[in-house]
């Protein structure tokens, strides 16, 4: 389908940008990131936590990072809206890595707990990721941990909000694809 269909293809997926990618030409999909910064159409307003404007991480998408090289532009963008905070490790594998999770969750329980060590010593209010894996894995791992972070999808930063923006939305620059 993909083939017939012209322009560019943006998706909020890590891995699926990568997908894509793999089958249509890396100049024909962006991860939703990626395609802002490329438009200089930075996201306004402020995420916040109470009085105070929030302290937001953001866990790599795997296949983002790796795959496609893009980690500069969602700490970007969520520097924008909120107070960046870089977490260790955030390079690193969540666990989720695709049916990893559910095959292997011993394993993957493993390779999530130092993750939610870093998340909850980071003292951030929100943690961010471009996966659903990933944000499937976040947020289960934190609920179980009762912690006080919550998981949210990378629009969530880049908006202001956990909803997709409606058609006008608030972004600067040109925001027509």
């Amino acid at each position: 389908m993909g083939r017939r269909l012209p322009g560019t293809i943006v998706t909020t997926a890590g891995g699926c940008a990568a997908h894509l990618a793999a089958c249509l030409g890396r100049e024909r999909v962006r991860e939703l990131s990626e395609y802002l910064a490329e438009r200089d159409a930075a996201p306004r307003g402020d995420v916040r936590a109470g009085p105070r404007r929030a302290r937001v991480a953001l866990q790599d998408s795997c296949h983002l990072r790796n795959a496609l090289g893009v980690h500069r532009q969602p700490r970007e963008l969520i520097g924008a809206v909120a107070d960046y905070v870089e977490l260790p490790g955030a390079a690193a594998c969540c666990g989720a890595a695709g049916t990893y999770s559910l095959r292997r969750p011993s394993d993957s329980a493993t390779l999530l707990a130092p993750k939610l060590d870093a998340i909850e010593e980071a003292d951030v209010d929100f943690v961010v990721a471009v996966n659903p894996g990933c944000l499937r894995q976040l947020r289960q791992g934190l609920r179980r941990r009762r912690s006080r972070v919550r998981a949210a999808p990378g629009r969530a930063a880049r908006t202001g909000r956990e909803r997709p923006l409606p058609r006008s939305s608030r972004l600067t620059g040109d925001s027509t694809g």
